[in-house]
């Protein structure tokens, strides 16, 4: 008996030829494809991008308000959102390392990856408040004897978390420790500078002259009392909108005054004497303060809060601080110091100097203010921010559009200026859609 032959297997189906066409955005897929490639920009001309509340976790008024002006320093804003520190890359957050951590009782938090984190959830376009829980966190590791929901000063905090950020990324990087110069990590690259000091002795006139790095710039108010001051040649800021030369007697002080105060010579105390080399002997002395190179972002901390350690007793200053959009700083540097004392004449020092400040980069402009209201034991901090040439206000959860003057009549505690050029790059690129 013959077996039945096999049957015919189907033929292929043959595909259909779809022929190719290359494809162009039109203008409208164009603009919206700029804009999401671009975190910095918005939407919504009403709500720029990064603009988010953070909530308030217990006391922390003060942790919220240096976050608001960390998110919008426009250097610090470019560095994390173009991820050059990837907190899902970083060696610290790698399990060995978390292990090694653990076992040797070092401190494996990294509070570079807490703002990394902070920074896309705030460019996301979530509008809802976030809560930086885990940054508060990583920072109580790292300062432990401030780790409690008690009220704590958001200058110590930014000096704090500067100094944090500092470590972790110079650690793991093998970065220089040097402060002020551009190989070190990203904190010290942006808000950075150089001060110089130079104490004269009054009998001979030799100079001794040191150079030391500051994150920021502390400032005394000045409430407009030049002549108990001191002030040999009160001069006018015309540069930097100040029109009268500082002679009232009203309680207001301004930004301009007070970095004049910084910036001028003072005889220093009898027992202050410091030793002269030529001399050889201890001496009565003049000092003198200059700022040899300017930060890409210059934070000045006002000293509001006054201490005597005679009378036993603290209290806060509630002068008025008037302050300028924009600051010319060339008058308080080192170069400009010099030439009113010595005239024109070039020091070989000065003139190879490679931290001299060019005329564009001595010129900043303002964009967060930190505020303080209420008294020295109870108060509470916020943040006014300054995107597109409109101001925001950040009270904790709360972000509302405010006008100029509320900046203009507020509490200034600490305030933030980037070089003129950044602050206008940021603003072309927040307005190019």
């Amino acid at each position: 008996m013959t077996s039945p032959s096999p049957s015919p297997s189907p033929s292929p189906r043959k595909r259909r030829r779809v022929e190719y066409r290359a494809w162009a955005p039109d203008p409208a897929e164009f603009a919206l494809m700029t804009a999401a490639a671009d975190p910095t920009t918005s939407a919504s001309s009403a709500a720029p991008a990064g603009l988010r509340g953070l909530n308030n976790l217990g006391n922390t008024c003060f942790m919220n308000s240096v976050l608001q002006a960390l998110l919008h320093a426009p250097p610090l804003r470019n560095y994390f959102l173009s991820d050059r520190h990837n907190r899902y890359l970083c060696p610290r957050q790698t399990p060995m390392r978390r292990r090694s951590a653990e076992a040797s009782g070092d401190k494996a938090a990294c509070l570079a990856c807490d703002l990394d984190q902070i920074y896309s959830a705030a460019f996301s376009g979530d509008r809802a408040p976030y809560s930086p829980a885990n940054f508060l966190y990583s920072w109580w590791q790292h300062a432990s004897n401030l780790a409690s929901y008690e009220q704590q000063d958001a200058h110590e905090f930014f000096i704090s978390i500067l100094d944090h950020i500092h470590e972790n990324i110079k650690d793991d990087q093998h970065k220089s420790h040097a402060q002020g110069h551009g190989d070190c990590c990203i904190a010290h690259r942006v808000f950075s500078g150089i001060l110089r000091s130079d104490v004269t002795c009054t009998h001979c006139g030799f100079t001794s002259t040191t150079f030391e790095p500051c994150m920021d710039i502390s400032l005394e108010l000045d409430a407009g009392y030049n002549s108990s001051l001191g002030v040999a040649n009160p001069k006018l800021h015309v540069r930097n909108g100040e029109r009268s030369s500082g002679g009232s007697n009203s309680k207001v002080s301004t930004l301009m005054r007070c970095l004049e105060r910084f910036t001028r010579a003072e005889r220093l105390d009898a027992d202050q004497k410091f030793f002269c080399e030529r001399c050889k002997e201890r001496q009565e002395s003049l000092k003198q303060m200059s700022i040899r190179r300017l930060p890409l972002v210059s934070c000045f901390h006002i000293k509001r809060f006054e201490h005597s350690s005679v009378k036993k007793m603290s209290r806060k200053v509630d002068h008025c601080l008037q302050f300028p959009f924009s600051l010319d700083m060339s008058p308080y540097l080192s170069s400009s110091i010099l030439r009113s004392r010595f005239g024109n004449r070039i020091f070989p020092s000065e003139a190879s100097d490679a931290d001299s400040v060019s005329e564009f980069s001595s010129e900043f402009e303002i964009f967060a203010v930190i505020t303080h209201s209420g008294k020295l034991e109870a108060g509470h901090y916020v943040t006014y921010l300054r995107l597109n040439n409109h101001w925001y206000k950040c009270d904790d959860a709360w972000v509302t559009r405010v006008e100029e003057h509320t900046i203009r009549t507020s509490q200034a505690y600490m305030l933030f200026y980037v070089q003129k050029t950044l602050y206008y790059k940021a603003c072309e690129r927040a307005t190019a859609v």
